[in-house]
């Protein structure tokens, strides 16, 4: 066993875990651009094509302008008549043709719905609580139906609610949800991608190029990892540990294995972390401990260490021989 080794303090190897973490973050953040491309390229684009073709379609949705392309919801309560009837009514307001949309069949028996199912089902025309009257309909903008006196802040709340339900019936659809879960699916094996390939370059890779075979985070708390009995790791030993640890802390990421690994630092006699008992390894101050390859060099060292002692404690008592002798020479003078 080294009898030179100071073990680090639990601080530290915490902090040396933190670092190590916020530096994986940051480069998968510089790694996620050319994982977008990836997923971009192999059928996220089309995905997103697909559903901003849809929203669009729907009605319930629109565009800035001519050079943005992305769609944004319709929020403004004056918008929400014509968006709502174009929800429900399958006719193309601009061609006039049937277009099947993505709301269900308002009228069984019907195979698509017109804009008289839509009056009778949403807007209840021919009932006594409808909030609205159907006598004077501009066919040139027939969602702009007109409301009876003292309903309009009723009207608003109606449509509101009918857009918010249009949303919802919209979001669940058959041929919606297969594609929001494909583009989910898509971005999380964008930033899984990058998150672990940081991990495996920061915490497997770059160490081994290093000589004491420590991460970053190590290297700026001062730390060093050295096997059981306190001597320099081996390679092999060196790469299961820091494998341990991104199998673990980072793959494993929701099951918290670095706190637990932490804990049983706290509480273990010896300061074992659960990667250290795992390759029989401990962690300890770089600065404060003296490094050896084995037990032969650290005896070689303690060897040529007590040589040094020796050869100081010779000099020491030959100076107060040589001291005791000019001592006696004034003696015999006076």
């Amino acid at each position: 066993m080294n009898h030179y080794v100071v073990k680090q303090t639990a601080g530290k190897r915490f902090l040396a875990g933190f670092l190590d973490t916020i530096f994986v973050i940051i480069l998968a953040l510089f790694l996620y651009i050319p994982a977008r491309t990836i997923v971009d390229n192999n059928g996220l684009i089309e995905v997103f094509v697909k559903i901003t073709q849809i929203q669009l379609k729907s009605g319930l949705y629109d565009v800035e302008g001519i050079d943005n392309a992305v769609p944004y919801i319709i929020n403004d309560v004056e918008k929400f008549p014509k968006a709502l009837y174009t929800f429900y009514v399958d006719e193309n307001l601009e061609t006039g043709e049937i277009e099947r949309g993505y709301a269900d069949i308002l009228v069984e028996g019907h195979e698509y719905n017109t804009a008289e199912d839509y009056y009778v089902v949403i807007l209840g025309k021919g009932r006594e609580d409808s909030l609205f009257t159907f006598d004077a309909i501009n066919s040139e903008a027939p969602w702009e139906v007109p409301f009876k006196e003292g309903k309009q802040e009723a009207v608003k709340q109606f449509y509101t609610d009918e857009i918010e339900k249009a949303h919802q019936h919209l979001d669940y659809h058959e041929v919606v949800v297969p594609l929001i879960i494909k583009a989910e699916r898509l971005i999380f094996y964008a930033m899984a991608g990058s998150y672990l390939t940081s991990a495996l370059i920061l915490i497997v890779i770059i160490p081994n190029f290093r000589k004491d075979k420590v991460t970053f985070g190590k290297v700026i708390t001062g730390t060093i990892v050295l096997n059981r009995l306190g001597y320099k790791m081996s390679v092999l030993q060196a790469n299961m540990r820091n494998f341990a640890i991104f199998i673990f802390s980072f793959v494993f990421f929701f099951v918290p294995f670095h706190l637990i690994s932490f804990a049983m630092t706290l509480f273990s006699k010896k300061q074992l972390s659960m990667y250290d008992q795992l390759v029989a390894t401990l962690v300890a101050d770089k600065k404060t401990t003296l490094v050896f390859k084995d037990v032969n060099e650290e005896t070689k060292y303690r060897k040529e260490l007590a040589q040094r002692l020796i050869a100081v404690d010779k000099r020491k008592a030959e100076s107060r021989e040589e001291r005791l002798r000019d001592k006696e020479k004034l003696n015999q003078i006076d």
